[in-house]
């Protein structure tokens, strides 16, 4: 058994043969969120960009998680009651076989994912992972762990439509998109920058309209 944070891509790519592409559709797509927001969102964005913009090469990733990100995702708000909610910190394992039809124990703590449910979650549909900044001695991949609890969702749930995910590595956002057995990756946001930060408070609400509409299309 190997955890999530000891996986890089490019080991989950030649272990399990999905591939990175250029372009997806999907993530193309999603970037071109531009949902609407509304005076508080405006207000509470502008109050979080600026504290971010002060504190984050002083933070630890608790206090990156607690000041700042926290905030954004709760004004979100990845909830509906008896339908879907937040998690974190939940524990996946799933038994995948790779290329050679070797069986490959999968498992790992998810920072946070949205799903069907309220206490015991099925069906994720948004991951995100969120790192301090990386050093040539971290032996973390941010996009290897996020790839390989999709994969993991992906196997366990035996889903056909797309999975959403986003890593952060101190105010850089990136976005991500799975489907089938190809991924593709968004250029880097930096959330420091204003516009920056309202684009990726866009991206998530697009994101957040994306798993309502795929619950009212008949999802279990």
């Amino acid at each position: 058994m190997k955890p999530f944070e000891r996986w890089k891509y490019e080991e989950i790519e030649l272990t399990f043969g999905i591939e990175r592409v250029e372009e997806l559709p999907t993530l193309t797509e999603w970037l071109k969120a531009d949902e609407p927001m509304d005076e508080f969102e405006e207000k509470t964005l502008r109050r979080q960009h600026d504290q971010l913009a002060r504190k984050v090469d002083a933070w630890n990733e608790d206090e990156l998680k607690f000041f700042f990100l926290a905030h954004v995702i709760n004004l979100v708000n990845f909830s509906k009651p008896k339908v879907y909610s937040s998690f974190s910190q939940r524990t996946i394992e799933v038994k995948l076989p790779d290329l050679e039809q070797n069986e490959v124990t999968l498992r790992g703590r998810v920072e946070f994912f949205v799903a069907m449910g309220e206490q015991i979650p099925r069906q994720p549909f948004f991951f995100l992972n969120e790192y301090k900044p990386l050093t040539k001695t971290t032996p973390s991949d941010p996009l290897g762990q996020l790839l390989i609890a999709m994969l993991a969702t992906q196997t366990l749930n035996k889903l056909d439509r797309p999975l959403f995910g986003a890593y952060i590595i101190g105010k850089f956002w990136q976005f991500v998109v799975l489907e089938q057995n190809k991924y593709a990756v968004s250029h880097s946001y930096d959330a420091a920058e204003l516009t920056d930060l309202f684009k990726i408070f866009s991206i998530l609400k697009r994101c957040k309209n994306y798993i309502e509409k795929s619950i009212e299309s008949g999802v279990k």
